[in-house]
């Protein structure tokens, strides 16, 4: 029987990026982040991994922070229904893939906020995936399961049916049979608010 390779497997990377950024009182996904912005940082990160394909889910602020990236290799997939919640842009973006008849073997969910996760978590989740013949690995935070996360082909019905503003946090927490988590330490941040952003980027963001 021939060997499949990770590297032969079909994977999506979508990059959750639709928020009002409410909180922080400024376009999140345009904040400066090294030579780029948030997002930009975020898409550099997800084109540099072993995922073939990269989609960004857009909402609130679409056009203006359209503007700010370059959309060359990546696919913009618009979110009408952003104000519900997370979960909407997951669906919407799982929605894309069945319109348009792309056919993956997994997804890569991934935020616009965590600078400090880089290509090198994003491939070991996908190696872990693949190498430990399970279907869903995911970010450890705070002793449980999070985003990022890898979930293979088993879970995207149920990922195309999420319509709240937990993401796919249910899913996550009702397979423990069926879940590894990896562990990045202090890497694991989110930037919710002005006084954080200001923190990281003076620390991790400046070029």
């Amino acid at each position: 029987m021939d060997v499949i390779k990770v590297e032969d497997r079909k994977i999506a990377m979508i990059i959750l990026a639709a928020g009002e950024s409410k909180r922080l009182g400024a376009i999140k996904q345009n904040l400066p982040w090294k030579k780029t912005t948030l997002l930009g940082h975020a898409i550099e990160q997800g084109l540099s991994s072993i995922a073939e394909a990269v989609f960004v889910v857009l909402g609130s602020n679409a056009e203006t922070i359209i503007n700010e990236i370059d959309q060359t290799k990546i696919t913009i997939v618009k979110n009408s229904n952003w104000q519900k919640g997370m979960g909407t842009s997951i669906a919407c973006a799982m929605y894309y893939l069945h319109k348009k008849s792309l056919h993956f073997d997994a997804v890569l969910i991934a935020l616009v906020d965590q600078p400090l996760i880089d290509t090198i978590h994003y491939n070991n989740l996908i190696y872990s995936l693949f190498n430990n013949n399970i279907n869903l690995i995911a970010t450890q935070i705070n002793k449980r399961a999070g985003v990022p996360a890898i979930f293979a082909s088993k879970y995207f019905t149920a990922l195309s049916k999420l319509d709240k503003d937990y993401g796919a946090r249910n899913i996550l927490r009702n397979n423990q049979n069926d879940i590894q988590t990896l562990n990045i330490g202090d890497r694991i941040i989110d930037i919710d608010t002005l006084e954080a952003y200001k923190y990281f980027y003076e620390r991790y963001g400046k070029n």
